[in-house]
């Protein structure tokens, strides 16, 4: 779950909208997938988040679809994607439901069938402001599971374990993408048929989940 820089540049006739809504203070109008800037926003996160999961670094869409060469006048053409747009903090969705801080597009299975409604803690918030994963995660390549780094004092611990959980860092189903696309690179990587620098080269997802692997085997 790697640190994204948020950068809202691409889809400006949002952003223009919302700051306009934002100065006046007024509720924001009802959140629905049908409304006319929700593209621009799944497009610029998409961008800024490398066509992955914000959360699980799942692959949802290759980014170039959604590159600034697709956008004119701060408005993106019509494309299709693997995902949803997530509120993070789900408490802000009636009334603040289109503030840009608090939206990622994620894994759609993650998104109905694990996160839902549920509370985060806000530990594992990927545009914080100095948020590092390897400061509140580590990585088990042999379980290929997510835990909390234990270097940290034990009730934050068991907030990072909430939050992995409620994320869908350890969804069964993603656990298996991970350890079917990792371990064969992972694993040339081990006997030298790879040099760590090629292993990331070859990376299209599950980034974070490679350099903690080769973090804890003592490959670099």
């Amino acid at each position: 779950m790697k640190h994204i820089t948020k950068d809202l540049s691409l889809a400006l006739a949002y952003k223009k909208w919302l700051e306009n809504l934002n100065k006046k203070k007024l509720d924001h109008p009802e959140y629905k997938s049908s409304f006319k800037f929700y593209k621009d926003v799944v497009g610029n996160l998409l961008w800024v988040q490398k066509g992955l999961c914000a959360y699980t670094e799942m692959f949802l869409l290759d980014p170039e679809r959604v590159s600034p060469k697709n956008w004119n006048k701060g408005r993106i053409t019509d494309f299709d994607f693997m995902g949803h747009l997530d509120h993070y903090d789900s408490s802000l969705k009636p009334e603040k439901g289109w503030e840009w801080d608090n939206f990622f597009v994620v894994h759609s299975d993650v998104n109905v069938k694990v996160k839902g409604q549920k509370k985060v803690n806000s530990i594992l918030k990927p545009d914080k402001a100095g948020y590092n994963p390897f400061y509140y995660l580590r990585y088990d390549f042999k379980t290929h599971n997510f835990y909390p780094n234990s270097e940290r004092e034990l009730s934050l611990q068991n907030k990072i374990l909430e939050d992995i959980n409620t994320l869908g860092l350890n969804y069964q189903p993603i656990i298996d993408y991970r350890k079917e696309y990792l371990n064969p690179i992972i694993d040339d990587v081990l006997i030298g048929q790879k040099t760590v620098q090629q292993g990331k080269d070859m990376l299209q997802k599950f980034n974070t989940a490679f350099l903690m692997s080769i973090q804890s085997l003592g490959l670099e």
